[in-house]
């Protein structure tokens, strides 16, 4: 017996057919016998004055019992197995119920995806006719599909096969009713009502979540013994893809009797979806909102990222990439020039920019430099080196970014003031002040140490390791001799963000993290765990660290104290206006020799200062000065948080 639950003829993901539970006329063909219009037979014999002879009429039948004796034999005996096999096909028949997947909620507990119902047009090989060329063809005037794609995905399944094959996803709700006033027409065809993602603020969320869309053959390939149907669903990328395995459900199945065509007759028994379990993310839907938004609106949807991470556990708190894309194209099935469309957009919105995008880090990289300094020796806390605005070694000019320089600095108020000249000193070094620098070698050692030149691990497809940019990596990238060399001005442009290297913001916002929190770098994850539907935890992700105890708590406290002066006295003073103390970094990274004024604009924040709770990285491509375009998206987003989470 059917359980009531499923005998709901609303359930919108049960298979709807419209010839269910109607009974079919079986058509009969009568063979007739037609005698014309044929003279007497006594006329004849007399007008030709000829015996009669039965020879003729049971030759006749002879022949006609002869055929009939052969066609039984044929059927009976010959392909005997055959017609079993399609007669039992014929008469009950499993039918797959698919899935619906898992829901993704945000940290508050807000919904980020719906199952809907969609109307699929699909073709189950057992049940087609063939030859079938002529009619694919007549559909392909009532819905449109690629005729010849399809033809050639038949050609390469089983013919015998009863699993079902889309050829129309996301079916406009008109013509699904349209054809099955015509399904008769078309055997073998018939509409599926199946559940697909619809994804909320697709543009906002598209990176984390990503997407799912129907399973191909390679994918089918590479999962033969995990149950996914012909006509499936898979998560395509994001966390829909790293966290399948929890999300995709169960699929049901409904036994039914068919008739000759495959149309369902009636349900002998149905055995209930069972839909995937959840996941929770560590993502605030409303601190994710505010960061695009800002971006969105400060920078004319400028191509940009933002990356907000909680230092104490590296749960990431936020992850945005400008401009985003809809994911709901891909979920409906998108179209050839829809993606078309997408691929040749020159701002690139299926490059996930926070996790895959790699850019010269400029000045946010000087809390690294400055940890390194001080740890190895190069300089002590309060010794001071005069910002003339101009560093000259040998031949060369290393200008700073004040003409006429900034002073005397100390390593706090270098950070606080983004010094160059300090900056070159203690990384290439300066013969008249008696400091070696820390050189390529050591510069490399403790960039890789705060999480430059690896994947960190985040549970999201895409991840770039980037570039450390020593001489090491240039070595092993050039395949040319001649630009394989490394030089002194190189080491004074990666102390200060510039030259061969590249980081993705993630990677910033993770060395701002592991400043925040006193010197550990923690693996960075967006899922929090997952839950089954009475919210159950099946799976926690709990803190991981990288690493730990590479710098001395001491040495790092100074560089905290100097980020903190960037917002007291430094180049990030509109900061002090937040109702929480905050501490920084701005950041300009020129990324064009022949424009030296094309710029990336970073700025890197934490708070609050005494006790971090969330650090957040800005970029924005080509917007300039840090502290201009990217230091007003940072404050609005700490001022939200401060407003709406903090101590709540």
């Amino acid at each position: 017996m059917i359980p009531k639950s499923h005998q709901n003829s609303n359930d919108p993901f049960s298979v709807y057919d419209s010839n269910y539970g109607k009974k079919r006329l079986d058509h009969k063909i009568d063979w007739e016998e037609s005698l014309g219009n044929a003279k007497d037979p006594e006329d004849y014999y007399e007008a030709h004055n000829k015996p009669s002879s039965p020879v003729l009429f049971i030759a006749a039948l002879v022949l006609i019992f002869a055929g009939m004796a052969f066609k039984l034999v044929n059927l009976q005996l010959v392909h005997h197995g055959q017609y079993v096999k399609l007669a039992d096909s014929n008469h009950i028949r499993v039918q797959e119920i698919l899935a619906p997947r898992g829901m993704i909620y945000d940290s508050q507990g807000q919904s980020l995806v719906q199952n809907v119902p969609s109307f699929e047009l699909v073709v189950t090989p057992l049940d087609l006719p063939k030859p079938y060329d002529q009619e694919l063809t007549n559909l392909s005037k009532f819905v449109s599909f690629d005729v010849q794609g399809l033809s050639s995905e038949l050609a390469a399944k089983d013919p015998e096969s009863f699993q079902p094959i889309t050829v129309v996803p996301n079916l406009d709700h008109e013509t699904a009713v349209l054809f099955e006033s015509r399904q008769n027409d078309f055997p073998g065809f018939s509409i599926e009502n199946n559940p697909i993602r619809q994804y909320t603020d697709s543009q906002i969320f598209s990176d984390i979540l990503g997407y799912t869309g129907k399973i191909n053959d390679s994918e089918l390939a590479a999962y033969p013994n995990q149950n996914y149907l012909s006509n499936d669903y898979i998560g395509k990328t994001g966390v829909e893809s790293n966290y399948e395995r929890y999300l995709r459900g169960i699929a049901g199945q409904k036994q039914v009797q068919v008739d000759a065509r495959g149309n369902a007759q009636s349900v002998l028994g149905e055995i209930a979806a069972q839909p995937g379990e959840n996941l929770v993310l560590n993502i605030d839907a409303g601190l994710q909102t505010e960061l695009y938004n800002d971006l969105v609106k400060r920078n004319n949807n400028k191509k940009a990222a933002a990356v907000a991470i909680d230092p104490r556990t590296g749960a990431v708190l936020a992850l945005v990439s400008v401009p985003g894309y809809d994911n709901n194209l891909f979920a409906k099935g998108i179209s050839k020039d829809d993606y078309s469309k997408l691929l040749s957009n020159p701002q690139n919105p299926l490059i996930n920019r926070a996790i895959s995008g790699i850019y010269p880090p400029g000045s946010t990289i000087k809390p690294v430099i400055a940890s390194a300094a001080l740890q190895e020796g190069v300089v002590t806390p309060e010794q001071k080196i005069v910002d003339n605005g101009d560093l000259v070694v040998g031949n060369f000019h290393f200008r700073g970014w004040k003409p006429g320089g900034l002073g005397p600095m100390d390593i706090r108020s270098a950070i606080a003031m983004s010094s160059d000249i300090y900056f070159y000193t203690v990384g290439g070094g300066q013969t008249n002040l008696g400091i070696a620098g820390l050189g390529p070698q050591r510069l490399d050692k403790y960039d890789y140490l705060f999480g430059m030149g690896q994947k960190l691990g985040i549970d999201l497809p895409g991840e770039n390791p980037g570039i450390i940019g020593g001489p090491d990596e240039r070595a092993a990238r050039q395949t040319n001799p001649a630009l394989a060399g490394w030089y002194l001005g190189d080491t004074y442009h990666i102390s200060i963000g510039q030259g061969d290297m590249a980081v993705t913001p993630l990677q910033d916002a993770e060395w701002i993290s592991a400043i925040a929190n006193g010197g550990t770098l923690y693996r960075p994850f967006v899922v929090n765990k997952v839950t089954d539907s009475s919210g159950k935890v099946i799976m926690q992700n709990k803190p991981q660290i990288i690493r730990s105890n590479f710098i001395d708590p001491k040495n790092i406290e100074i560089v905290r104290e100097g980020m903190r002066q960037t917002v007291t006295a430094g180049t990030a003073k509109s900061l002090q206006s937040l109702p929480i103390p905050a501490a920084g970094k701005t950041g300009t990274a020129q990324f064009d020799d022949a424009n030296p004024g094309a710029a990336h604009a970073w700025f890197s924040a934490f708070a609050p200062y005494d006790n971090p709770q969330i650090a957040i990285t800005v970029m924005i491509e080509a917007g300039g000065e840090g502290s201009t375009a990217a230091t007003p998206v940072v404050k609005d987003a700490l001022m939200w948080w401060a407003q709406n989470r903090y101590q709540k």
